[in-house]
């Protein structure tokens, strides 16, 4: 499905498990306004409240500094995350520092096999469904890692140096996923940035 929102189609040149899985993803949430009463505007404010009390505890100071003194810095996601992570690594570029990108289904995955303790890897992965099918490349890389989530999974989460959670409900394919994965890892980002700016900028 990932695949299939990044690189536009016909809707005739989908396969029927394609356009299915493409149909659920962006109706879920539609579904659930009409069915179990979600109200987009309260969902939001919950989110972007649980982004701006993590702000608030200094949640992001530890990946800010690392930010600021690792040598590469990698961000490993599916394919419709990267779209909106597009944003962070060009206001990234405003600080002098190069963000490279690396879907799940992109070749450049075996860049993170040549990461060292000195480089920083961000997974984001609101429902941990990313993490889990890509665990064993994010275990044998050697950077330090800091994964971006809004769902639980303590077993998963001990393979990393850090957990960023913003919320815990996001269960994969569920209606409040794709409400985290579209809003939420835009808002967490532009409050990362903002947050390394004030940090780091000398303008600021």
């Amino acid at each position: 499905m990932s695949e299939i929102g990044f690189h536009i189609k016909e809707a005739g040149e989908l396969s029927d498990d394609e356009f299915n899985a493409l149909r659920r993803h962006y109706l879920v949430y539609a579904w659930a306004e009409r069915d179990e009463h979600r109200n987009l505007h309260r969902d939001l404010d919950a989110i972007y409240t649980e982004i701006d009390g993590l702000v608030a505890r200094g949640g992001l100071l530890p990946i800010v500094n690392s930010l600021n003194t690792c040598g590469r810095i990698v961000i490993f996601s599916t394919e419709s995350s990267t779209l909106a992570l597009r944003e962070f690594q060009q206001a990234m570029l405003v600080e002098d520092k190069t963000v490279h990108l690396v879907p799940e289904d992109s070749p450049s995955t075996a860049m993170l096999d040549t990461l060292t303790p000195n480089d920083l890897l961000i997974v984001v992965t609101t429902s941990n469904g990313f993490a889990r099918r890509q665990r064993a490349v994010i275990g044998r890389c050697h950077a330090y890692k800091v994964i971006v989530t809004a769902s639980e999974d303590p077993a998963l989460h001990a393979i990393f140096d850090d957990v960023l959670a913003f919320g815990k409900d996001a269960s994969e394919g569920s209606s409040l996923h794709r409400i985290y994965a579209t809003f939420g890892v835009t808002y967490f980002f532009d409050r990362l940035f903002a947050q390394y700016a004030r940090a780091f900028d000398p303008l600021l």
